[in-house]
């Protein structure tokens, strides 16, 4: 990979008024985005779970034996879950 002179390497550097619009305007995008529903069919919706060691080794043991990622098991598990909880 080369290395290339930075764009622009000569232009003097915002004034802090104008850094602060536009970190806040930045943040502001975020904050929206991150309440955005998903589209059906879209990407899937990062989440954090806490699990006991001992019950993520079984889940890890039993995901392997499926072939399959920890995540994908547990996806499959919630909607066996729901699926049975619903007939």
């Amino acid at each position: 990979m080369a290395i290339a002179r930075r764009p622009n390497g000569n232009r003097t550097p915002a004034p802090p008024a104008a850094q602060e619009r536009a970190a806040e305007a930045f943040i502001q995008g975020a904050a929206k985005a991150a309440v955005a529903e998903p589209e059906a069919g879209g990407r899937k919706t990062p989440i954090m779970l806490r699990f006991d060691a001992a019950l993520l080794r079984r889940v890890d043991s039993a995901a392997k034996r499926r072939g399959i990622s920890r995540s994908a098991w547990i996806a499959f598990k919630v909607s066996e879950a729901l699926d049975a909880e619903e007939a």
